[in-house]
């Protein structure tokens, strides 16, 4: 699952190896392994040659800057892996998964794994259309902890739960489940907690925690391991909670299972 630190972390890595070289060819195989014709409406020859001159990222979205003059946008969030690999290239069907591959010079590619690979792509130019952009919340990892005035206000005009809160991308963009559920795990707040709920000081705690839980975690390069002992995320399989002990539970919110100490978060 790819959630911001991650993204953000692979970027750092494609700023560090691609940057001035050529796009080669794209290529995208269905789960049985079949090359499909086009990839996000592009050709597989649509990029040959171009140069990447730098590289951005605002939420999960990763755009490349092409001969100075298109955008290459990426979206990696959610069921994904994402591997930049040297070395030739494996045969043509020698796996049977779907993925996504593009060409970085000769022996440089960028490959991707996981769900709706065929509309992850994005060619833009002056004149495409960003309004998918318009609709996006901050970015956490770019709001500084005493910077928190926007997500404040547009906390005190949502009703819902606290975790669909963060995993809604018109308040903040790129969260992921992993992350939100550590979130609320050191703000102390229980996931089906409701924004009305919340007094002055449990506001503060839940929203001074986003940008601190992604900065944490970005340090520790998004390992587990390397994650602190308080970090719940290390504790998901062993099921118990790091503060009291105590066992950890699932519960359904919005649809969706998130995993809280019942005795630590009220």
């Amino acid at each position: 699952m790819a959630g911001l630190p991650e993204i953000e972390l692979f970027k750092q890595k494609l700023q560090r190896n691609v940057l001035r070289k050529k796009l080669g060819a794209l290529r995208l195989q269905n789960a049985k392994g079949e090359q499909l014709a086009e990839a996000g409406g592009l050709a597989e020859d649509a990029l040959q040659g171009k140069e990447i001159s730098d590289i951005h990222r605002y939420g999960t979205q990763i755009f490349w800057e092409l001969d100075r003059r298109e955008i290459l946008a990426l979206q990696l969030g959610g069921d994904l892996t994402m591997e930049l690999e040297r070395g030739a290239p494996p045969e043509e069907g020698c796996e049977n998964r779907a993925g996504l591959e593009l060409a970085i010079n000769a022996q440089l590619r960028l490959r991707l794994q996981g769900t709706q690979l065929g509309t992850r792509l994005r060619l833009l130019d002056e004149g495409s259309d960003v309004d998918f952009l318009t609709k996006l919340g901050p970015d956490p990892l770019l709001v500084p902890v005493e910077g928190l005035r926007q997500l404040r206000e547009s906390l005190a005009r949502r009703r819902s739960a606290l975790r669909n809160v963060l995993l809604d991308d018109s308040f903040v963009t790129g969260i992921g489940p992993l992350w939100a559920d550590e979130i609320l795990f050191q703000a102390r707040l229980r996931p089906d907690r409701t924004v009305p709920s919340l007094s002055e000081e449990e506001r503060d705690r839940f929203l001074e925690q986003i940008p601190q839980v992604l900065h944490r975690v970005m340090r520790s390069q998004a390992k587990t391991p390397l994650l602190p002992k308080t970090f719940v995320t290390r504790h998901r399989e062993d099921g118990h909670c790091p503060s009291c002990g105590g066992a950890l539970e699932q519960l359904a919110v919005g649809g969706k299972t998130a995993l809280f100490c019942p005795a630590c978060q009220v």
